[in-house]
């Protein structure tokens, strides 16, 4: 049980990671983002390429791959997104289910249709012993990681003059624009944002497991899995819904693999039926 606790709450960092943009386009764009898994492995893909092809150190390569892919995200905002939600926001779900149909032919046309990872040379011990269970210090380097960059993400919501555009956006459209925010430019950094965080989460996560164009679908499906938990629009949501929804998956798979999806889509359920703004949530996110 401490070893399922343990590695499902490293693993609940990126899960968190990945799910703060999913949240965050949810909570003030209002739109349900199906080609945010594509943009995790995107940012995945493309931090190993850049290490590997271009012998890029390391944490140059997950700058790289975390800000390559918020531009695509701007980008996707601007030429696609944006467009279509004036005339029929639902569309949009349609929309970018293609959307993340097309970055996936792309990248399988670009990186090939097999798993790849990025294995590093560190110079770290190879880890520790806690009570019973040895955890390796380079997951504990990216479960640092997750938690430092949720700081700055809570940081940049709260504290800057964009974080408060946004908020303004999430809570009252009609109202922000009449104080003189222009929020076409606010989605598309909301956007850059959140393509940004899920570059983070495919660069630290290339590093521990392999990552392949085909697994968009499974993150997306995590991703809302874990705001569903932690509470729609929310990020601290988001951080408690990844570490609870990343012992728990990690336990699925361990006393139960060949029942461990239905297990979570069971909790799933339970969450909606019984409280469908989840942990944290105040309400629906969701506009029209």
């Amino acid at each position: 049980m401490e070893d399922v606790l343990v590695y499902g709450l490293l693993r609940g960092g990126i899960y968190a990671l990945a799910a703060f943009g999913f949240s965050l386009v949810l909570g003030v764009i209002g739109i349900v983002n199906f080609a945010h898994g594509a943009l995790v492995v995107f940012g995945g893909l493309l931090t190993q390429y850049l290490a590997i092809k271009f012998g890029v150190p390391y944490a140059a390569a997950v700058v790289g791959g975390a800000l390559g892919t918020g531009l695509l995200g701007a980008v996707i905002q601007r030429l696609f997104i944006a467009r279509t939600f004036k005339l029929e926001p639902l569309m949009v779900l349609v929309q970018t289910f293609g959307i993340a149909t097309v970055v996936t032919e792309l990248g399988t046309l670009g990186w090939g249709s097999e798993e790849r990872m990025l294995r590093l040379k560190t110079g770290l011990p190879p880890g520790f012993e806690l009570g019973n269970t040895f955890v390796p210090s380079f997951d504990l380097v990216v479960f640092a990681v997750s938690l430092m960059s949720a700081a700055v993400l809570f940081f940049v919501l709260g504290r800057t003059e964009f974080g408060r555009a946004i908020r303004a956006c999430r809570d009252n459209r009609e109202s922000a624009q009449l104080s003189g925010i222009n929020l076409g430019r606010t989605f598309e950094k909301t956007m850059f944002l959140s393509g940004t965080w899920a570059g983070l989460a495919g660069a630290m996560f290339v590093t521990l497991s392999p990552v392949a164009p085909y697994m968009h679908f499974t993150w997306t499906v995590d991703s809302f899995l874990v705001i569903t938990i932690g509470g729609l629009g929310s990020m601290l949501g988001a951080l408690v819904g990844g570490l609870i929804f990343g012992v728990l998956s990690f336990g699925a798979s361990f006393y139960a693999p060949t029942i461990a999806p239905a297990i979570t889509f069971g909790v799933l359920l339970v969450f909606l039926v019984f409280r469908p703004q989840g942990l944290l949530g105040a309400g629906p996110a969701i506009r029209k």
